[in-house]
């Protein structure tokens, strides 16, 4: 599992990777929430990658149909690196096998039609965010408790040994 890495955008509004083989799509995309979110697109499961590695993104998402690697599998991979992700699969075909691939195997929080309807993806992202927010909270707050009781453990050793 890899740590998400803190670079080029802010943690004020959420950072959303759109993965589409077509590019109007692509151009579509963040043209329409450029303004919204901080908008990363990739074209494959390579600059998925590359975009992941060098980005704290919060959300991913992707078509369903691309050719290579289709969208319900991408997002598997994706939660089995990174878990704290939120993932959304998104296509314009009435592919219930991918949805259910995406959903049981890519723990995907929203499955969205095409055309998207643009103040619904506005609200299911900015809630995705949120979610990954909190979480990255609650995980920063355990891991201080974990240390503040790492040590008052050896401060009481240190005590009895004395």
């Amino acid at each position: 599992m890899s740590a998400a890495p803190q670079l080029a955008y802010s943690a004020a509004q959420p950072c959303v990777l759109f993965v589409d083989d077509d590019a109007s799509n692509r151009q579509s995309f963040s043209a329409t929430f450029r303004r919204s979110v901080d908008v990363l697109v990739a074209r494959d499961m390579k600059e998925v990658w590359e975009h992941l590695a060098t980005h704290h993104v919060h959300v991913v998402i992707a078509d369903q149909r691309m050719p290579g690697t289709p969208g319900s599998r991408m997002l598997t991979l994706i939660r089995d690196r990174y878990p704290l992700i939120r993932r959304m699969l998104i296509t314009g075909y009435a592919d219930l096998e991918g949805i259910i691939e995406a959903i049981n195997e890519g723990g995907v929080s929203r499955y969205i039609a095409k055309p998207w309807d643009s103040d619904e993806l506005v609200r299911a992202m900015r809630n995705a965010f949120e979610e990954v927010k909190a979480e990255e909270e609650r995980t920063a707050y355990t891991q201080r408790l974990v240390e503040a009781n790492q040590q008052l453990e050896f401060a009481l050793r240190q005590r009895l040994l004395s």
